[in-house]
């Protein structure tokens, strides 16, 4: 295995592929995440801070402005969105462990406690298949507020 599972992503920034390391996992990827380079996404999330800012202080005027709203109203009936919602969240982080659980699995048979914790995360989880996962689970935040 070794160095020809090295790769480079759109920044030249070397990570070990999880689809060479374990080569029977390849099948069990769809190609977008074969070609996945997570650069552009990071690059646009570290030019645009105020997304999550925003997000945040809607977040607090709805919550504030729910409750006013209200008040004096009838609660809705929410419940069969709740499940549904509910349930595309349980998705989701299923299929995001099935994901990433094995490179982290790689890296604590392989590297002290230490590097797991102190190395560079785009060359360590945040590139290739399992970079894919990491970026979509940092993004479903905004989503989750």
């Amino acid at each position: 295995v070794g160095d020809q599972c090295v790769k480079a992503n759109g920044s030249g920034v070397l990570y070990n592929e999880l689809t060479c390391l374990f080569p029977f996992l390849k099948g069990l990827y769809a190609p977008f995440e074969l070609a996945f380079d997570p650069v552009p996404t990071r690059d646009a999330m570290a030019a645009n801070p105020w997304i999550p800012i925003v997000s945040c202080l809607l977040y607090f005027v709805m919550i504030w402005g729910g409750r006013k709203y209200f008040e004096k109203r009838a609660p809705w009936n929410w419940r069969n969105l709740m499940v549904f919602w509910n349930f595309g969240l349980f998705v989701f982080s299923t299929v995001g462990f099935l994901r990433t659980f094995p490179h982290l699995f790689y890296n604590i048979t392989h590297y002290s406690l230490e590097e797991n914790l102190c190395s560079d995360p785009e060359s360590f989880y945040g590139s290739g298949t399992t970079g894919l996962w990491v970026q979509l689970f940092i993004l479903s935040k905004i989503v989750e507020l």
